[in-house]
């Protein structure tokens, strides 16, 4: 069994938990803070690890019909010297 609280030790008791509460009060605003930033970093990290995925296999479905092309002029698309390329062979074949 319990023993009862004499006078002192309840006193001490409540001063006790009264700073206890105060010092709870105090950090929660901080404690607030950092929580909203740790949900907003996951959040952006979750966007960019979306994004990034979209991006990559949207790069991947993009149909070609030709394996790769190699050009000493990098400001001019793939796509138009696979077509060239595409017209010369058709042009020598006839």
């Amino acid at each position: 069994m319990e023993q009862p609280l004499t006078p002192f030790n309840d006193l001490w008791e409540r001063e006790a938990l009264a700073g206890l509460g105060r010092r709870l009060r105090s950090g929660y605003p901080q404690w607030q803070r950092r929580r909203r930033r740790r949900r907003l970093a996951l959040a952006a990290a979750a966007a960019v690890a979306v994004a990034g995925i979209t991006i990559f296999n949207f790069q991947l479905s993009i149909p070609r019909p030709y394996d790769s092309v190699a050009c000493n002029r990098a400001g001019i698309p793939d796509r138009h010297w696979a077509e060239v390329a595409a017209h010369v062979l058709t042009a020598k074949a006839l």
